[in-house]
């Protein structure tokens, strides 16, 4: 049983590592036995700083790598850095994303094509960029495995959210599609759509636990609280395990009965 959730020895690579969801699924393959865990940021503070943390604490490599993955010149840039450094890679985690809102009066085509550019456009080609090393040591036993972060924005109509749910939703759409493209390549993908994470992106929200916003929120989600670490990093570290192998195409809603309440 021990195995069936081990990454023994997988190279790992986890984009928008160095804070929140990132750095929580990076720190929890390491933790299952991940040799290394490259993970991505455009701060080179808090990635060097997050890749120490990790480094010390759970046994195998996080090591940082900077760049803007916004544009495709980051994308090529990366892939080209991850080809000189592996052989192959095991795991892709396509989770750097971009939460922009506000009133529909107010939205930009610039703030429409950037959230477009690093929600979706750019982790699909990064996929593709970095296919070759991902087929490199994939079997029909332990396949590859690339993950995409949805969010539960996908499945719900926000007016204020607009460009962002929308990339969350064909990135859902995307998944099975991917999924069927690298079947035959031994490449799983699948989606995880979290709901309500202490995270950076929603710290507005919870930085107050005093709150009377906050306290009505959590009584609104039927498990009656935010996801936290362990909760993001049990359902990825399955995935790209052993226990995982026979998933694909499929999208994990990870909101605590978030969408239970439509």
């Amino acid at each position: 049983m021990d195995s069936l959730f081990s990454m023994a020895g997988k190279v790992c690579v986890v984009t928008g590592g160095s804070t929140g969801l990132g750095s929580y699924m990076a720190q929890g393959f390491l933790q299952a036995g991940a040799a290394r865990v490259y993970i991505t940021a455009r701060s080179t503070e808090t990635l060097a700083a997050t890749a120490a943390e990790l480094s010390a604490d759970a046994g195998g490599e996080c090591i940082g790598i900077a760049g803007d993955l916004a544009t495709l010149e980051g994308v090529q840039a990366l892939a080209a850095t991850l080809a000189e450094k592996e052989t192959h890679i095991d795991v892709l985690v396509n989770n750097a994303g971009l939460g922009t809102g506000g009133p529909f009066a107010d939205l930009s085509a610039y703030d429409w094509d950037r959230t477009m550019d690093l929600n979706l456009r750019s982790p699909l080609f990064l996929t593709q960029a970095l296919l070759e090393l991902l087929k490199r040591r994939a079997t029909v036993a332990d396949p590859s495995r690339v993950i995409f972060i949805s969010s539960v924005a996908a499945s719900e109509i926000y007016a204020h959210v607009m460009a962002y749910s929308t990339s969350k939703k064909a990135v859902e759409h995307l998944t099975p599609q991917l999924a069927l493209a690298l079947a035959d390549d031994q490449v799983t993908v699948n989606a995880i759509a979290p709901g309500r994470f202490y995270s950076e992106m929603t710290r507005g929200a919870w930085q107050d636990p005093e709150k009377e916003s906050f306290k009505a929120e959590l009584q609104r989600i039927p498990a009656h609280r935010y996801g936290g670490r362990e909760d993001i990093a049990g359902v990825a570290v399955m995935l790209c395990s052993r226990a995982g192998a026979y998933f694909t195409g499929e999208v994990l809603n990870l909101d605590g009965g978030h969408r239970l309440r439509r």
